[in-house]
């Protein structure tokens, strides 16, 4: 039985599955990243200890499939994590993560009057001048130019993983978006913004379409990190729109609610203007023959229920069982307790109710929370009829009724931190001719559920 391989790199790790044709998730891996974090905002990783994360997933996964055939690799990736190289792909530099706080005025210096409405309209994120690879471009233009100059690439941490495998550089428009440095709707790199850089496109990693074949597992890779040589490597996307390719969020009036450190909602939506005017994060997803994609995002919202979890319910490590536990044994409501898990803890306010009543209040407030968000792409005419549930928070029914209670519409929950990862499998599917698209590839899947539910019963 041949499989496919897909990678979903994170923040603080890589996850991957070992999937079928039909579906089926055969082996997981999940390895994490260690950060240099210091005073002074740096926010670093070696190359060479990412790399290593990312290949032990692989073996793993490799390693699980026995003397079946690979079909191909693919790898999604939150990203904006940048790393400058030399013309043979050696990493010059640690990976700068896109959380670094090490700019402080330089991007307004180097970019000048740029139009940030403009630039938000071509790249589809709004630029904060602080953040992500093209901030940090600017500082590197100030503090060592060096690195731009010459035949060097400039590149995101996960480009440099594909080169590591295949010799090749590429990069697809939605794995590119936290570069701020494509335009969405054109394909192409920003001249304006090269300039002002005085980077050339060719040290950047070339465009190309989302699943496209970007070359194979070189003999020397395989030897070098124990995987099986010839194995295709597939251009992945972003990280979200790869969850939802696994999740089969492909049409417009469905969303996508991806729950990990932060909450985020994502809609297809055929219009990209519509997107625009609501200021979402866009995504180029299924363009141009199908939808677009925007995105909102409640920031840090599994940070905020830890803090009030370890106050008020429990300091174990098995802490968000113990929440649900708790709130599944109270009215929804509360108990008329209301509880914004953004604002800072207040015992005054808790006082006189009991623990289930805060546990349930603290998932309400959470829901409430993502709603205000919701409420921006509703403003565009952006509406969720339907959603499926991905990450932590999904293998507890209790947060989809909580969901539907407070915003309004039917939750289907996926049960699996992995959505990303078998996204980016559909994506090696879709470029090794495993399936036509996105919808085909859904339909070869769903066609295998009834058996798979029966055999899990």
């Amino acid at each position: 039985m041949p499989y496919l391989i897909g990678l979903d790199i994170g923040t603080s790790s890589v996850k991957g599955v070992l999937m079928t044709e039909q579906g089926i998730i055969a082996e997981k891996a999940r390895e994490g990243f260690t950060y240099d974090r210091r005073p002074d905002g740096t926010v670093e990783i070696g190359a060479r200890a990412y790399l290593e994360s990312c290949v032990k997933a692989l073996r793993a996964l490799a390693a699980a499939a026995g003397n079946e055939k690979i079909l191909g690799i693919c790898a999604s990736s939150a990203s904006g994590n940048l790393l400058f190289a030399d013309s043979n792909g050696r990493a010059l530099s640690p990976i700068i993560n896109w959380q670094d706080g090490r700019v402080r005025d330089e991007a307004r210096r180097v970019l000048g009057d740029i139009d940030t409405g403009l630039l938000y309209r071509r790249t589809g994120w709004p630029f904060d001048f602080r953040t992500f690879p093209l901030a940090q471009l600017c500082r590197i233009r100030e503090q060592s130019p060096g690195l731009l100059s010459g035949d060097n690439i400039i590149c995101m941490s996960t480009e440099y993983l594909y080169h590591a495998l295949t010799g090749r550089w590429g990069i697809s428009a939605s794995a590119g978006t936290p570069f701020y440095l494509i335009d969405q709707q054109t394909g192409e790199y920003i001249p304006e913004l090269l300039a002002s850089l005085g980077i050339r496109k060719e040290q950047l990693p070339p465009v190309l379409p989302c699943g496209s074949v970007l070359g194979e597992v070189l003999p020397g890779a395989a030897a070098e990190y124990g995987l099986p040589a010839g194995i295709p490597v597939i251009l992945g996307s972003f990280d979200h729109p790869s969850a939802a390719r696994g999740a089969g969020v492909l049409k417009e009036g469905e969303m996508l609610l991806s729950c990990g450190t932060s909450w985020v909602g994502f809609f297809p939506c055929r219009s990209r203007e519509r997107l625009v005017s609501g200021g979402l994060l866009i995504d180029p997803f299924l363009a141009p023959d199908g939808c677009w994609a925007g995105m909102v995002s409640a920031a840090s919202l599994s940070n905020n229920i830890e803090k009030y979890v370890k106050r008020y319910i429990d300091r174990s490590g098995d802490s968000y069982r113990t929440l649900s536990s708790l709130a599944a044994g109270c009215a929804a409501g509360a108990g008329g307790l209301m509880i914004c898990p953004a604002d800072e803890p207040d015992d005054g306010l808790t006082e006189g109710f009991s623990r289930e009543q805060i546990a349930r209040a603290i998932m309400e407030g959470t829901v409430r929370l993502f709603k205000d968000q919701l409420a921006r792409a509703e403003k565009a005419g952006i509406r969720a009829e339907r959603a499926v549930m991905v990450g932590g928070p999904s293998e507890d029914p209790l947060w989809a009724r909580i969901i539907e209670d407070i915003c309004g519409f039917p939750v289907r929950t996926d049960g699996d931190a992995h959505a990303g990862a078998r996204g980016a499998a559909v994506l090696a599917g879709i470029g090794t001719g495993v399936y036509r698209d996105e919808t085909h590839a859904q339909e070869c899947i769903r066609r295998q559920q009834p058996e798979q539910e029966t055999q899990n019963v």
